[in-house]
């Protein structure tokens, strides 16, 4: 889960046109212009587990067909698990030399292939993770994020509470420099999302060679979501 940002540009004429210069306001009119951020802490939904296969082959036909088979026995194991979503990643094969000491110069070939696993029901990614370290997969990433339903959801609710403040300040504003009546000429509403560091452990295969076909696990952390809103509003 990425940070997003949504413009909402809300025009009333004819006090917005007069909001484009100070200038042009009538006399006893005064501009005001200010923001309101509001923010929320919200526990993460969704779980991201990335593992890959790598091997090594002195040929490289060999290397790629046991990678493309391992990769291919993955997705059947994954195939039914509805709850989860898969996504082949970045395929590398390439050459390198060896040297054991005091022997011959040998060119090896070695390869990998990453696999994503994604999901709202952690158990079910976890579980189907620990298949595929079962498999010879290694666990390159185990992380939580936060859905994009999720977020627009809070964003939303944000947004409402964050109007509702900023015309409030504005009023405050206009009442003290004596003025009764406030119209909003202008209103942006930036929406940003952040991350706090979730918690994570990685057991399995690769980790933990004592314990055979050991699950990975995982406890969400939380995502911050924030809200600005800027106004410029018009006094008199």
């Amino acid at each position: 889960m990425l940070a997003n940002a949504m413009i909402v540009s809300a025009m009333m004429l004819p006090v917005a046109a007069l909001a484009q210069d100070i200038n042009l306001l009538p006399e006893g009119q005064t501009l005001i212009t200010l923001s309101v951020t509001e923010r929320i802490s919200v526990e993460q939904d969704t779980l991201i587990a990335t593992l890959r296969i790598e091997r090594e082959n002195s040929d490289a036909q060999t290397l790629q067909r046991e990678i493309n088979g391992a990769m291919e026995e993955a997705l059947e194991e994954a195939e039914g698990v509805s709850e989860v979503d898969v996504a082949t990643g970045y395929y590398s094969v390439y050459q390198y030399s060896t040297a054991p000491q005091g022997g011959r110069v040998a060119n090896v070939w070695r390869g990998s292939q990453s696999i994503t696993l994604q999901g709202q029901d952690a158990q079910k990614v976890l579980e189907l993770a620990g298949e595929i370290q079962g498999m010879g997969f290694v666990m390159s990433e185990l992380t939580y994020t936060l859905s994009t339903e999720k977020a627009d959801e809070v964003r939303d609710s944000l947004m409402e509470s964050a109007i509702s403040r900023a015309r409030a300040n504005a009023e405050r504003a206009a009442a003290a420099l004596g003025k009764s009546e406030v119209d909003i000429a202008t209103l942006d509403v930036d929406a940003a999302l952040g991350y706090s560091q979730p918690q994570m452990y990685a057991r399995g295969v690769a980790m933990d060679a004592m314990v055979e076909k050991a699950a990975p696990v995982a406890e969400a952390g939380e995502s911050e979501v924030s809200l600005t809103v800027r106004v410029q509003a018009v006094a008199r």
